[in-house]
């Protein structure tokens, strides 16, 4: 039986949604407004979405039909996406729904395995330290504690958090080892069952930092948080205030990273301020907005619902970039954040492929740069020389010499085609004649290039496949 047309209203052509919210629908609940949000901007683009409470299903196992979820003894109908908002406190009952209705072809915003990752901080922080993410230096903590390991590797103060905690909550700092030694003597004492992190404290960062959005790999919107009181939090729900913030390029690409790593549809990424960038501090599966919205006057629940709707027919898992196109996109583009913002930029097909043949050719020829010119005068830590050094110290394996004769013939085509398109753009884009004629000579010359430095025995293969290409 179905529930009736009064809760579950609607027709085939609307979209149709759920939100999965663990707390009752009190207004006094600090994140209840922002699932209201979710249903009012839902309603104004004719989206059905309804807030359900994760714990009122019903789970069938090894049922002869493939659609068998009831809620609250009723069947439901199959929503067309799930957005999950239950956050770091995300419980094995709501997991378990959300892999049934993932294994039943339901899309999740987000899905199980990443809700369940990002509620553990250290799983989190492990992931993007494997990734090659910045991150401050954390100590699993154990009983009993050794203080000296703390100091050595940390050094005071020190950041103690609980491996799952949310607002701010379950963070405290420790200004020195007497400080330290005496909350290890406490929650010993207490004999303490909470797991909790040691972290290093980053002190440019202090009382501040920046909540960046990340909605579908793109960054939609930013916050600078900072503490009011002088203290080292600066949670916006402990008082501390938002501030618009436009991230540079370096922030922005790290946030998407973080995203793509833990696999985060929709997500907000928290970094903080170093000496020498920017350190990943923690990711949220379910992150809170009112702040952000207040901040920057941005529609966060619009944004995040038009995405869904845009990706809705094409919606499919995403299968994580290899290291080597990380570098080269890098490389070429500024990551792959530089490259969204390229398409989103040029959304007329020629003009894009326009764009990125320049960007191609600036970066080949910086990369001559770099070959050419003295030690002195190249800069080693820009994105080019980072990229480059990225290729060359083999963090990136590409052994082309494993490629069978097809794979060989078609890296060699590809290799053609962007030398050629490589040829003729300067004289479309009407440089003089001699800048022009040099730098046809130089793309020409990638092909020879690519076929002098081949493995032994692949330049005979591709000659050869290349020539029965021309003649057939």
């Amino acid at each position: 039986m179905k529930l009736p047309a009064a809760v579950f209203p609607g027709g085939n052509e609307a979209l149709r949604g759920w939100i999965l919210f663990h707390r009752e629908l009190d207004p006094a609940n600090s994140e209840v407004p922002e699932v209201l949000r979710f249903q009012e901007a839902a309603t104004a683009m004719g989206i059905e979405l309804l807030v359900l409470h994760p714990h009122k299903f019903d789970l069938v196992v090894g049922a002869e039909e493939d659609w068998s979820t009831t809620y609250q003894g009723r069947l439901v109908e199959r929503p067309d996406f799930v957005i999950c908002r239950t956050g770091a406190e995300t419980d094995y009952f709501t997991l378990a729904l959300l892999r049934h209705l993932e294994r039943r072809g339901v899309r999740l915003v987000n899905g199980p395995a990443t809700i369940e990752q990002v509620a553990d901080k250290l799983h989190t922080l492990q992931s993007l330290n494997r990734a090659g993410l910045p991150i401050p230096r954390t100590i699993l903590g154990t009983f009993p504690m050794d203080v000296d390991l703390v100091e050595r590797e940390l050094g005071f103060p020190v950041i103690v958090k609980t491996l799952k905690g949310t607002r701010g909550a379950g963070v405290l700092k420790c200004e020195d080892r007497s400080q330290f030694e005496d909350l290890a003597g406490l929650l010993e004492s207490a004999d303490a069952q909470a797991d909790f992190i040691l972290q290093h404290y980053v002190r440019a960062s202090h009382g501040r930092d920046v909540r960046v959005l990340v909605v579908g790999g793109r960054v939609i919107a930013a916050m600078e948080r900072r503490s009011l009181t002088g203290g080292f939090k600066s949670n916006v729900s402990l008082g501390g205030v938002g501030i618009a913030y436009n991230p540079p390029p370096e922030m922005a690409e790290l946030a998407v990273q973080a995203a793509d790593v833990l696999e985060l549809d929709v997500t907000g990424i928290d970094i903080l301020f170093d000496e020498e960038g920017y350190r990943i501090c923690e990711a949220n599966s379910a992150p809170g907005f009112q702040g952000l919205e207040r901040a920057t006057g941005y529609d966060v629940p619009s944004a995040i619902l038009e995405w869904v709707v845009s990706t809705q027919v094409e919606a499919a898992p995403v299968v994580a970039p290899a290291a080597e196109s990380n570098a080269l996109a890098d490389l070429a583009f500024g990551g792959r954040a530089g490259l969204r913002a390229l398409s989103d930029r040029n959304p007329e097909y020629r003009r894009f492929a326009s764009a990125v043949g320049v960007r191609m050719v600036g970066a080949g020829l910086s990369c001559l740069a770099h070959a050419t010119l003295p030690p002195a005068l190249s800069d080693r830590k820009s994105r080019v020389g980072l990229g480059l050094r990225t290729l060359f110290d083999g963090r990136v394996d590409a052994d082309l010499s494993a490629l069978n004769d097809h794979e060989q013939e078609r890296t060699l085509m590809t290799v053609l085609v962007a030398a050629i398109w490589a040829a003729v753009l300067p004289w479309l884009a009407g440089a003089a004649v001699v800048p022009s004629a040099v730098l046809s000579v130089m793309a020409l010359c990638f092909p020879l290039l690519f076929m002098m430095t081949a493995p032994a025995g692949r330049i005979g293969r591709s000659a050869s496949s290349l020539r029965r290409k021309i003649v057939g």
